[in-house]
């Protein structure tokens, strides 16, 4: 059955006429009977009762004309969402490194979820030299890099929030006492660091002429098996605030100083044709930046 002989059989339903419906639909009247003859040989069914000047439905006639005028109802919502970019479904994949400072745009994905049932999103967790590669080869719809880096190659939006970097310790440890970190107090301690390259060529400028003395004895990748290690006591954990355990209760965490902080940036692949969802997704993140 095609749409359009659906459309002509509840128009002849409406008039109760063949030749009325077909004045309405503007086409020959005996082109509009043969095309009801057909539908019904299709079928295998007798729609109408043909009488002199009208014609009634049978039952199959009505079983029909309900059904019709369902899939005329949904052939053209279907159409309008899609004709006017409307549908959100389908899957959406974020890569991301760890920072309690992108619950923004969590907050976002949150919504999208709430407000779009077919949805789904796949999160992958990686340093910013993989994030990269994975956006660039259509991997990951997007990514979420952190630290200062050469992003000329990707569209992107640096978010608001920073990320501030802190010394992670067991608060049974003489550091507990102070409310900020310098570099000379962590050269008396073996210290973990990420292990991404530019992580640690930040701290560099930092350390200044301390930088020879540091004994960097771990470096991680993600940040909970390094607390457990700063848990022991001996190691202090250099890594974004609010990352390390809190169910560890011997952990504490202090600023360092002078303060170090990196930037979250939201990156995609050029000239990239979005999905209606990645368009969603960052119109809300725009949104959200400009409020």
């Amino acid at each position: 059955m095609e749409f359009r002989v659906l459309r002509y059989f509840l128009a002849v339903c409406q008039e109760k006429n063949i030749s009325k419906a077909a004045e309405r639909l503007h086409i020959a009247q005996p082109s509009l009977s043969k095309q009801m003859k057909d539908l019904e040989d299709e079928l295998g069914v007798t729609l109408f009762t043909r009488g002199h000047r009208q014609i009634s439905l049978t039952e199959e006639g009505y079983f029909l004309r309900d059904r019709a005028q369902e899939m005329i109802d949904m052939e053209q919502q279907t159409t309008q969402a899609l004709t006017g970019s409307k549908i959100v479904i389908g899957n959406l994949n974020i890569g991301t490194g760890q920072s309690f400072e992108i619950r923004p745009v969590v907050k976002i994905i949150d919504q999208i979820i709430q407000n779009n049932s077919h949805v789904h999103f796949n999160f992958y967790d990686g340093y910013a030299d993989d994030i990269e590669a994975k956006v660039n080869d259509g991997s990951l719809d997007f990514g979420i890099i952190m630290g200062n880096r050469p992003i000329k190659d990707f569209e992107s939006l640096i978010l608001p929030e920073r990320n501030q970097f802190y010394a992670i310790f067991n608060r049974a440890l003489p550091l507990a006492k102070k409310d900020k970190i310098i570099p000379a107090d962590l050269i008396k301690y073996p210290v973990i660091f990420s292990a991404q390259g530019q992580v640690n060529n930040k701290f560099r400028d930092w350390w200044g002429n301390l930088y020879d003395q540091v004994n960097n004895i771990a470096n991680c990748n993600l940040s909970y098996t390094a607390s457990l290690l700063a848990s022991e006591g001996h190691a202090i954990q250099v890594t974004y605030n609010n990352l390390y355990d809190k169910d560890l209760e011997n952990l504490t965490a202090r600023p360092l100083s002078p303060k170090i902080t990196d930037p979250n940036i939201v990156i995609w692949k050029k000239n990239r044709k979005l999905s209606n969802l990645g368009n969603l997704f960052l119109e809300k993140l725009r949104n959200s930046l400009n409020q």
